[in-house]
């Protein structure tokens, strides 16, 4: 019976959701859950790239476009492909890149440039 509500509830929330305007196809389109990054760096991010740690094999651009200071995008970053922990590359418009290292993204949803380029991060463990 409890399955059965919740199954329900489920497909009532997702609905008010569709209607709303809230979900995105970009979004939500086979790659699993989206990443959003948060610009707290005073910097404009320019790329978001990928790469399973210790390959240095880098993903194509998950930003759309220019992140500026202040701002947050959601990026698909294809978590359906990802295995363990990944390294993640920040470049910025005055040419600069960041290498975020051992990052177990699965199990982040949002994460944070801060004003040292650092990121801030809460892991969430699904179906614990």
């Amino acid at each position: 019976m409890r399955r059965k509500i919740f199954i329900l509830l489920a497909a009532a929330l997702i609905s008010a959701f569709m209607a709303a305007g809230t979900l995105y196809a970009a979004e939500c389109s086979g790659g699993g859950a989206p990443l959003e990054i948060v610009n707290k760096s005073g910097r404009e991010i320019t790329g978001l790239f990928l790469s399973q740690t210790g390959r240095e094999s880098w993903s194509p651009n998950r930003l759309s476009g220019p992140l500026a200071a202040g701002a947050s995008a959601s990026c698909d970053i294809g978590r359906d492909g990802i295995l363990g922990l990944s390294d993640l590359k920040l470049t910025l418009k005055e040419g600069g890149k960041i290498i975020w290292r051992r990052l177990p993204i699965l199990e982040i949803f949002s994460i944070t440039a801060d004003d040292k380029l650092e990121p801030r991060y809460e892991r969430i463990k699904l179906g614990s």
